[in-house]
């Protein structure tokens, strides 16, 4: 019988460390360098006697060598496939993390703002009866369940009213027993927190997140006012008044073209030198646009990998594209549906995220939210809709042969309109090459 490396058999060196990795199964192992040269010497069919069988043994129980008959392509699709399939069929699904965009105004004029850039001239607010009409729908849709709401913007702050009258709700609805619990999360700038807001925050259970860009030179040239003024020292003020009143401090930075390299000395500058002292640093996701990743995609994971191994030392808690990846291998259970940050941890594929814009459009995607073939059109039968963006996508046949085929979910549904069917280059490369520091370094 013929036998040979499976194409599904990937062999990662990095020093005397090797990795075979089995992309179907995740089982990961660590061979020797004579198991290495065995599975080179497999990727061409061979009978099995031109190896002593002891040698071969390990790596056949792992089907990291296989028979020639059983190699065959797509399998590894197949297997995401079906389980996508199964999901759907199932049906079920609600929504169960909403991002609500109280505003598209904001005090600053941040020069790479994607949501200024999208609302140059019209910038709407929630009004008190559209928050309320879209708590009552999404609410209703999660009886039962506990759920997540991020206030948006826009600069939320700036929507003060709204932010109380989306607590208040939240907590009647938990007291009828509507909801079984609640969390709420904003993402701010800082520079509008004054003391008597952020103990009224802490004290109703609110998660923050301060968006920085790093030390105040760099800061002040990128996050600035209106009339060009810097905004390093009200924003570190708020941050320090939230401290203060017992909040958790978090920071959360975005990656581009210009900071990419800068990020880890960023990073470390945060920790090491600012008296801002971040329990937790974030790093946003890519702005998908028609032309790829502004970042790139394998220099974007070097860098967030070496931001989470700093941080993972310092005690920091982080978070950013890709690091879900360590938790899907471990499971062994392919991911079907996913964003690169993860943004839904739902084993069962049943909840997903919703993005509500101010004036009450509600869009699939929590980023490329803008666009209107995202958008949930009005009468649309929103639970179908989830099903459809969710669950129907079939994997792309480029991917069955990466090693991240299990763990990205293959192309977004956003990226296959953005693209026109086409796989992002730059988030190709990402994956695969996180899936890789991952495995050589876990």
């Amino acid at each position: 019988m013929q036998w040979k490396t499976s194409r599904y058999t990937h062999v990662y060196t990095e020093g005397d460390r090797r990795i075979a990795f089995n992309s179907v199964s995740l089982d990961a192992y660590q061979i020797t360098a004579r198991d290495a040269e065995l599975l080179d010497r497999y990727r061409d069919p061979a009978p099995v006697q031109d190896a002593p069988v002891g040698e071969l043994k390990q790596l056949m129980e792992g089907q990291l060598i296989v028979p020639v008959d059983a190699d065959t392509p797509g399998r590894a699709v197949a297997r995401l496939n079906a389980l996508r399939t199964a999901q759907y069929r199932k049906g079920g699904g609600r929504y169960r993390s909403i991002r609500l965009a109280l505003t598209e105004r904001c005090n600053m004029a941040c020069s790479y703002c994607f949501q200024q850039q999208m609302y140059p001239d019209l910038q709407p607010r929630m009004s008190e009866e559209v928050l309320e009409q879209t708590l009552d729908w999404f609410t209703g849709q999660a009886a039962g369940t506990s759920v997540s709401v991020q206030y948006f913007g826009g600069e939320p702050l700036l929507e003060w009213d709204r932010l109380q009258q989306g607590d208040a709700y939240l907590r009647q609805a938990r007291a009828e027993g509507r909801i079984s619990g609640s969390q709420q999360i904003m993402t701010t700038n800082g520079t509008l927190m004054t003391q008597s807001r952020a103990e009224w925050l802490a004290s109703h259970g609110f998660e923050l997140a301060f968006s920085f860009d790093g030390p105040p030179d760099i800061n002040d040239r990128l996050r600035t006012y209106k009339n060009g003024r810097g905004t390093y020292e009200n924003a570190a003020r708020g941050l320090r008044r939230w401290g203060e009143a017992g909040g958790t401090s978090s920071i959360l930075m975005t990656a581009s073209s210009t900071n990419l390299h800068q990020l880890p000395g960023i990073v470390r500058w945060f920790v090491e030198e600012s008296d801002l002292n971040p329990e937790v640093i974030g790093l946003n996701s890519p702005q998908p646009t028609s032309e790829g990743w502004e970042t790139g995609g394998a220099e974007l994971a070097a860098v967030v990998f070496d931001i989470w191994n700093y941080l993972d030392a310092k005690g920091v808690s982080f978070h950013g594209p890709g690091t879900f990846i360590p938790g899907v291998i471990g499971s062994g259970v392919p991911n079907p549906d996913n964003c690169v940050t993860g943004e839904v941890d739902d084993p069962d594929g049943e909840a997903w995220p919703i993005y509500v814009s101010a004036d009450g459009r509600r869009s699939m995607c929590l980023v490329h939210h803008q666009d209107k073939r995202v958008e949930i059109a009005t009468g649309t039968d929103a639970q179908r809709a989830g099903l459809q963006w969710h669950k129907s996508q079939d994997g792309a046949a480029d991917c069955d042969s990466c090693p991240a085929s299990q763990l990205c979910g293959g192309p977004c549904t956003v990226e296959r309109i953005l693209w026109g069917g086409r796989l992002n280059e730059d988030r190709c490369g990402f994956m695969r090459e996180m899936t890789r520091l991952v495995l050589t370094h876990s």
